[in-house]
């Protein structure tokens, strides 16, 4: 691991900087590598745990820090500032990936623009908008939907400028809140349960003594970089030249059963990304197996339901439910084994010394636990405000941020201890559950207007900032960084993030125009307002069999956990059972994880915990042989406005 090499060769001025500079920079590649350039999920570089075009940077930065170190020595960065630029890029990122502030500009002008005599979405949720959150002049809409115009013109700069003002300190203020969250669960994470965080292991060989030359002078990992950097080039090839053998296997194994009851098993591709293949192999063995088991699984529950007619019921067998109830119970679950650790840090609060009596020092925490949970109770109290000013009562907003956070909080913890390469809680999120719960009638047109502009934060999460919080202070941890440092690090990135991502987008919207098609998720907002239109059309009370089925997957996860404490040969993990089905891109890696659990499991087996820790440089050299080809086709595509290579293709 090598030593700390002191706070001062963490975030320093010339490390805040580059990072300052490169944070426009990314958010602009994020949004056209991805959405712009792109083509949507196919070319995903904030989609995964590891974002691309970050590892991208940091690669760059290790290889000139390299020369530097043999040119000028003192000019070279140390690694405490490398992964200090490396966090504000992570986080940075995140406020332009796909799943974040796109979902939310995209949905400002929508029901303004898209409202006809037809659909008559003036006569049904017009008077709902909340004027001040939302666009509704359609004159300076114009250009954004269709294109061929310019967003610098005072009349409307002006129109855009206070929702965006509005939407960027509430997000701004959101991500703080998720801070003062991630403070006060780090020291039990990561010093008292001592959690492995897989994904923080690349970067820091990458940056160990400043160059990872450790890593870099591997065999093993050479020759796991150069193998994937072959295929993915020769993959590359054949995406524009198809008599190029592709080497990335992949098909639809659904076109097989055409006949029922197998016919409803529906999309099921199997692909081999070999990459996603090294990110598994750092993930536990029980997990690796129970997300293709879980997976399948889900399948035969639609081929039942098929066999017995139970397809006719709507919704039926209620999958994104199921999964809903398991991530529920993964909350239940995070909460349990963080109970003494936050019962100590409410005791130190209120007694306002840096030691509670159990001995627990918080003295070098990134902030102290009183100013965490003050920070906390402000942030979800403005958060709360927020949405009451825009129509929601408070007995809504409030179980809404209880439950956006604590998702956010369980999916930071199952990050850090297992470290998956995708977490996608597609239509996992509190709205869906409320709805289910009270029905769309209780909540009335003014709370369900709120949810559907807030549809941008919990849609789903597999660019969610923050996992990249926490790991951020892990690293710093593992450096000897100044945490408080990164901290305020962190937020600076997390502003100059979202101001970038909302310039970037509106750019490109009132130059290409959204009605065009200008990025692959222009149905999102369609997606948002559409359940808008049904639930206010069609208004429903409690629907029972919906919480019915989230029940189920509330008790099966917590079933599989308390057989997880009794009985150490139990194979199932409840994560690999929230993590199946909660996404689009669990479709393209699952078989991948089947063969990486194949892999390591004849690795233990046949060489024991010797050949594996061995295997970990070619496992690093798979990842990111990946991610540098696939990068630079990535950036080769930006600069000639195509896409050049899908990394899901």
């Amino acid at each position: 691991m090598g030593k700390p090499e002191g706070n001062s060769s963490g975030v320093t001025f010339r490390a805040l900087v580059i990072g300052l500079v490169l944070v426009p920079l990314n958010c602009y590649w994020v949004a056209h590598g991805e959405g712009i350039s792109g083509s949507g999920g196919s070319s995903l570089t904030s989609g995964v745990s590891l974002f691309f075009n970050v590892v991208f940077n940091l690669l760059m930065l290790v290889g000139f820090n390299a020369l530097c170190k043999r040119l000028a020595h003192k000019a070279a960065l140390k690694q405490g500032e490398l992964l200090t630029i490396f966090v504000m890029l992570c986080l940075g990122s995140s406020m332009t990936g796909n799943e974040f502030l796109l979902n939310c500009i995209l949905s400002l002008g929508h029901a303004s623009w898209y409202a006809t005599p037809e659909n008559e979405w003036s006569e049904l949720f017009s008077r709902y908008v909340p004027d001040r959150l939302a666009v509704i002049d359609k004159t300076a809409l114009r250009g954004f939907y269709e294109g061929d115009s310019s967003i610098y013109r005072s009349e409307i700069i002006n129109v855009w400028l206070k929702p965006l003002a509005l939407w960027s300190i509430f997000t701004v203020v959101l991500l703080f809140t998720y801070l003062c969250v991630t403070v006060l669960v780090r020291k039990q994470w990561t010093e008292s349960e001592k959690l492995s965080y897989p994904i923080i292991q690349l970067p820091l060989a990458m940056t160990r003594n400043g160059t990872g030359n450790a890593l870099f002078s591997n065999r093993l990992f050479l020759l796991g970089f150069g193998l994937m950097a072959v295929i993915t080039m020769i993959h590359a090839l054949h995406f524009h030249f198809p008599a190029v053998p592709n080497l990335r296997f992949r098909t639809d194994i659904s076109s097989l059963f055409t006949e029922k009851p197998w016919n409803a098993m529906g999309w099921t591709p199997v692909a081999v990304y070999l990459w996603i293949v090294g990110f598994v192999f750092f993930i536990p063995l029980d997990l690796c197996f129970s997300v293709w088991f879980f997976y399948l699984f889900a399948k035969s529950q639609r081929i039942i339901a098929s066999i017995f007619g139970l397809q006719r019921l709507p919704g039926f067998p209620y999958v994104h439910q199921q999964t809903t109830g398991g991530w529920l119970g993964l909350l239940l679950i995070a909460l349990w084994l963080t109970r003494k650790h936050l019962k100590d840090v409410f005791i130190q609060s209120f007694r306002g010394s840096a030691n509670t009596s159990e001995g627990r020092d918080f003295s070098e925490e990134p902030m102290s636990p009183r100013t965490a949970l003050i920070g906390l109770t402000l942030g979800l109290s403005f958060l709360i405000l927020f949405c009451m000013a825009g129509g929601m009562s408070f007995w809504i907003a409030l179980p809404f941020f209880a439950l956006l956070i604590g998702f956010a909080t369980t999916v930071t913890r199952m990050r850090a201890e297992l470290g998956p390469p995708n977490h996608s809680l597609y239509l996992v999120g509190p709205d869906k559950i409320l709805v289910s719960a009270l029905g769309s009638r209780s909540l009335g047109g003014k709370n369900l207007m709120m949810l559907t502009y807030l549809f941008f934060t919990d849609r789903a999460m597999a660019s969610h900032p923050m996992p990249h919080q926490l790991e951020g202070f892990k690293m710093a941890e593992r450096v000897g960084m100044n945490a408080r440092r990164l901290a305020a690090a962190m937020m600076i990135a997390v502003a100059v993030g979202v101001v970038s991502s909302f310039w970037i987008w509106l750019h490109a919207a009132y130059e290409e125009g959204v009605a065009s098609g200008f990025t692959g998720y222009v149905g999102i907002p369609w997606e948002s307002f559409n359940r808008l239109e049904r639930w206010l059309r069609y208004p429903g009370n409690t629907s029972y069999p919906e919480l019915g089925f989230i029940g189920i997957g509330l008790s099966f996860s917590l079933i599989m956990m308390f057989l997880r404490t009794r009985f150490l040969w139990w194979p199932l993990h409840p994560v690999g059972y929230a993590l199946s089905t909660s996404g689009w891109l669990i479709n393209l890696i699952w078989f991948s994880f089947l063969v990486g659990w194949i892999i390591k499991w004849v690795i233990l087996k046949y060489g024991g915990l010797k050949a594996y820790r061995n295997a970990f440089p070619f496992f690093l050299g798979l990842i990111l042989g990946e991610y540098a080809i696939g990068c630079i086709w990535n950036l080769l595509g930006i600069m000639s406005g195509t896409l050049l290579y899908p990394f899901f293709g």
